[in-house]
């Protein structure tokens, strides 16, 4: 790579930073006291208790459904926590002092973001199990990843992770529970 596609990369990577970083700011002009309390909320509905409680409560009605949600909830944590190592992207609050943060972080690293994977990962094995339950779950999948911007604990590419990483246990899992053929 010549030296001016380098500082060319360099400089979209900057770009793209700063891009984040002002749409977080974007978003922090509405926050409202409501809203604030229903962002977390949201977040609060993403953390892996209520998932854990669905995933052992999916296996005592549909044996099939509750295994895909059981190895896609543990596929995408295991996932997450290893890229979260890999990459130690700390989060904007941390990084940023305009950035403010309105809930407790669960870690120190926010790329990518746990509960936005959690949450796809369920929404996206309840598309092949329960279709008709995959677009209010996409839609409560949606509001946990933005709760997490808002709340200013992720960057948009760390939720954006999170949901690509949801999608893809969610795949794999529901393809492993097929196979066995329970």
């Amino acid at each position: 790579m010549k030296k001016k596609e380098k500082k060319a990369v360099v400089r979209k990577k900057r770009d793209w930073k700063q891009t984040e970083k002002y749409i977080m700011l974007f978003i922090f002009r509405i926050r409202r006291n409501k809203l604030t309390a229903f962002m977390r909320f949201m977040t609060r509905i993403g953390d892996g208790w209520l998932w854990f409680l669905m995933d052992i409560s999916f296996l005592l009605v549909n044996i099939s459904a509750g295994l895909a949600l059981c190895f896609a909830s543990l596929l995408q944590l295991a996932l997450h926590v290893v890229l979260k190592r890999l990459f130690t992207r700390e989060r904007p609050f941390i990084k940023h002092n305009d950035i403010t943060n309105l809930a407790i972080p669960p870690d120190r690293f926010s790329f990518p973001s746990g509960h936005t994977a959690a949450a796809f990962a369920v929404a996206f094995v309840f598309l092949y199990f329960y279709p008709v339950m995959f677009i209010p779950m996409l839609v409560i999948a949606s509001l946990i990843a933005f709760s997490r911007i808002y709340l200013g604990m992720h960057y948009p590419s760390d939720v954006f992770a999170g949901g690509v990483l949801g999608f893809l246990a969610a795949r794999l899992s529901v393809y492993f529970v097929l196979l066995l053929d329970i």
